[in-house]
């Protein structure tokens, strides 16, 4: 879809809320503006985003007007700011905020943090302008590392914008505990989420046979090469039963080698994208998931979490925010990021061990309900609306 498509559809989105019958917006009470990326892109943020809005939509206490921010296809390239597109793309979303906050009770604003901190901050100055309650909630854990690299006056620019919302929600309690000691009394820790479905795991027939499986983009960050390497390794000592599934976008920074370690790495096959809503089911269907990410943005990934719920041992990095959701030994394992020895040695652990997966499952069965969308959008409505936390909302697109 292109940028003038996504933004006729976000378009559409607010038009329709301000035609919405006054006696409609009595009956769902409050008005939340919700401004974030939506699918497509098929990605972490955009997934974020719509669980949230599909938790609302079974409540009817609030009615949500949405405003779309996703980019354009080319979104991972990086676009000078003040290219035509990307100007015209921001007026489009301011205007649409202006349209549409007057009539809201409050606006929750998801964003990373190049677009917190440049057009997340005119909207916030909108809202404080129009004495409407404004709320951040920020996509990945890298928050701190960001702050050290800003400049002076940048940096405090940064925690000006952090003191002027209502409230800032980040994803993972480092992130929160360095804000803390920066004395940023406004930000709130609240967990990534993903929805729970019902999960039915399929019986295996070959017990011996271990089937790992790779969900998320595949660029080097993430690791997928490494595990690679970890896979060659394990031909090479003989671990035949062992194979690996990989799925997920292509991303151009490591396409080509990916491709050419993929066709000489027995045991190995690219899948292709999946969507979001079957993330859950898929991952049933496998023994484990491997991610062995470095990427420094990494907060809580909704793989991760889907994995949990689904009932999965998981194998990835002892990385940043990672181990807040990955107990080493109990629901899965941890490793040194790049290390395909390390992970090697962790798959063949998980492959001798049959006992040692199904508690892992369990244990992440058990934490999983943590995560679901349901617990966690009830802490971010009793934040931003809390007249309408137990009971919740509907959507306007």
């Amino acid at each position: 879809m292109h940028s003038s498509e996504l933004l006729h559809a976000a378009d559409i989105a607010v038009r329709r809320s301000k035609t919405e019958p006054a006696s409609v917006a009595q009956t769902v009470g409050k008005t939340l503006l919700v401004v974030g990326p939506q699918p497509p892109p098929v990605g972490g943020a955009t997934a974020t985003v719509q669980a949230f809005l599909d938790e609302l939509a079974r409540r009817d206490s609030v009615r949500c007007v949405v405003i779309n921010t996703s980019p354009p296809p080319d979104y991972r390239v990086k676009t000078a700011l003040l290219k035509l597109d990307t100007l015209a793309r921001a007026a489009t979303i301011v205007r649409q905020f202006v349209n549409a906050i007057g009539s809201s009770d409050a606006a929750l604003i998801f964003g990373t943090n190049s677009f917190v901190f440049t057009l997340g901050t005119v909207l916030l100055m909108l809202g404080r302008w129009r004495r409407k309650p404004c709320f951040v909630r920020l996509f990945g854990g890298d928050l701190d590392l960001w702050l050290q690299t800003q400049g002076n006056l940048r940096r405090k620019f940064s925690l000006w914008v952090l003191g002027a919302a209502d409230g800032f929600l980040v994803e993972t309690r480092l992130v929160y505990e360095a804000l803390a000691r920066l004395g940023c009394s406004k930000t709130h820790y609240v967990p990534g989420y993903r929805e729970p479905r019902p999960v039915k795991r399929l019986e295996r027939q070959h017990a011996e046979h271990l089937r790992l499986v790779f969900l998320s983009q595949i660029r080097r960050g993430k690791g997928p090469l490494v595990l690679l390497e970890a896979l060659q390794r394990l031909v090479v000592e003989g671990g035949s039963r062992i194979t690996c599934d990989f799925y997920g976008p292509l991303i151009e920074d490591c396409r080509a080698e990916f491709l050419t370690q993929l066709s000489v790495t027995p045991g190995a096959c690219y899948r292709g994208v999946v969507e979001s809503s079957m993330a859950r089911d898929l991952l049933a269907r496998y023994d484990a998931l491997v991610l062995p990410t470095d990427i420094m943005t990494e907060g809580h990934p909704g793989v991760i979490i889907e994995a949990m719920q689904a009932g999965i041992p998981v194998i990835t990095t002892r990385h940043r925010a990672v181990p807040e959701l990955i107990t080493d030994g109990v629901n899965g394992l941890l490793v040194p990021v790049r290390d395909s020895m390390a992970l090697a040695i962790a798959i063949t652990e998980l492959a001798a061990d049959r006992l040692l997966r199904e508690q892992m499952g369990q244990a992440n069965r058990d934490r999983g309900s943590e995560f679901s969308t349901d617990v966690v959008v009830e802490r971010m409505l009793n934040m931003v609306l809390p007249e309408c936390a137990p009971n919740g909302g509907r959507i306007v697109h």
